[in-house]
């Protein structure tokens, strides 16, 4: 790919000084230059000295910076990239095994590769472009994987943006290896991921370290389990000895998969049922009373124009949230949104609970596992936070 070149309005430097992955549309000069998306382009100050290279998109993220070194971005970069994060789970402390063979490779920012996820099931391998520059270099990306895998495996290109998703279909979907789904295994729990219909890269990775905590926690309670998605903290908390799990999700192809691990794995789907319902609608209909809630809905706002009204909608679940909990039950409750800060998350839960006019005590708070890191200079990585509270 060709580079080009781009300075700072005079002033500026701080905008790369802070070490921050972005640079935004406001710090850039005006160019003669005319930039396709997807562009590569290295970054100078004002006064011509080079502070970094990355990828431009005429966006109000204009710069997702790869690198502060003037180095090339192609396949032996990514290859040294990926390399790099395989060896930091693994001194993190993850165990890949029959028992655990999934896992997030590349986490964006969090790996120094703004724009790019990466996900290992088995010997399927999920990429997800959330830039149009990572996108242009698939190749290069989908080469260094190879380089780095002793066997090739499976690879699917995932494009989220719906508006973008269309104009790519061509390109997105199986790259290599064989065309369908395949199932993994979660701290031995059994799952099958479906890249082409399941949510986000088909699992939902995040969140495996608490559902290993549910598992621990879940034995002879009563479980519901909100915004249930295709049922892994289900799953844990039967695997833990839960005596019963109610499952709920708003959509059909979630629940039909949800009950299909309930079996897989062992359990009884007659006693763990399965809900196909709206949850607000759910919690305030249903005259049950659980020992554990869960409630992990997905993201309430994608913009900060929008985080008010998210912070409403997690009040109001909540609320219904803890309603449910029977007194000396727990509720697990978590928020995705990234512009929803974990202060402010918990602000929101702490007004919840106001309202809810019960005594909560805080025993844990909870995050994404060690697969999935965030830079130290990108705070907007801290996206997954929740709580475990106690419910008197």
């Amino acid at each position: 790919m060709d580079t080009f070149d781009l300075h700072l309005r005079k002033g500026r430097e701080k905008a790369v000084a802070t070490r921050h992955p972005w640079i935004f549309s406001g710090a850039l000069q005006k160019s003669d230059i005319r930039l396709t998306d997807g562009s590569l382009v290295r970054i100078f100050d004002y006064s011509g000295n080079f502070l970094a290279v990355g990828h431009y998109q005429s966006s109000s993220i204009a710069v997702r910076i790869l690198s502060f070194e003037d180095v090339a971005i192609d396949t032996d970069f990514f290859k040294k990239k990926l390399t790099q994060a395989l060896e930091a789970r693994i001194a993190g402390g993850l165990i890949v095994s029959p028992e655990n063979n999934c896992y997030r490779w590349v986490n964006g920012e969090g790996d120094g590769l703004s724009g790019l996820i990466v996900d290992r099931y088995g010997e399927l391998v999920v990429v997800q472009f959330h830039s149009l520059g990572m996108f242009a270099q698939r190749m290069d990306i989908l080469a260094a994987i190879n380089a780095v895998c002793e066997t090739p495996p499976s690879v699917y290109f995932n494009f989220p943006d719906a508006s973008r998703r269309e104009e790519l279909s061509e390109e997105i979907g199986f790259q290599q290896g064989a065309a369908e789904a395949c199932h993994i295994k979660e701290n031995g729990m059994q799952f099958l991921i479906d890249p082409d219909k399941g949510q986000k890269t088909g699992f939902f990775l995040d969140q495996r370290d608490n559902r290993e905590y549910l598992s621990k926690i879940a034995n002879g309670k009563k479980v519901l389990n909100a915004f249930s998605y295709s049922g892994g903290f289900s799953v844990a908390a039967l695997k833990g000895g839960a005596e019963k799990v109610h499952s709920v999700d708003i959509s059909p192809y979630a629940c039909e998969l949800c009950e299909q691990h309930i079996k897989t794995n062992g359990f009884d789907t007659v006693v763990n049922q399965v809900f196909i319902a709206d949850v607000m609608d759910f919690l305030k209909k249903s005259e049950e009373q659980y020992d554990i809630v869960i409630l992990d809905p997905p993201a309430f706002a994608k913009s900060r124009k929008k985080s008010h009204n998210a912070v409403q909608a997690y009040k109001r679940l909540n609320i219904l949230g803890l309603n449910k909990v029977v007194s000396g039950g727990l509720l697990l409750t978590f928020s995705c949104s990234q512009v929803v800060s974990r202060q402010l998350f918990e602000d929101t839960i702490r007004a919840a609970g106001i309202e809810s006019g019960r005594s909560i005590k805080i025993l844990k708070s909870l995050s994404a596992g060690i697969d999935h890191p965030v830079n130290l200079f990108h705070t907007e990585g801290h996206y997954l936070k929740g709580l475990v509270l106690q419910v008197i």
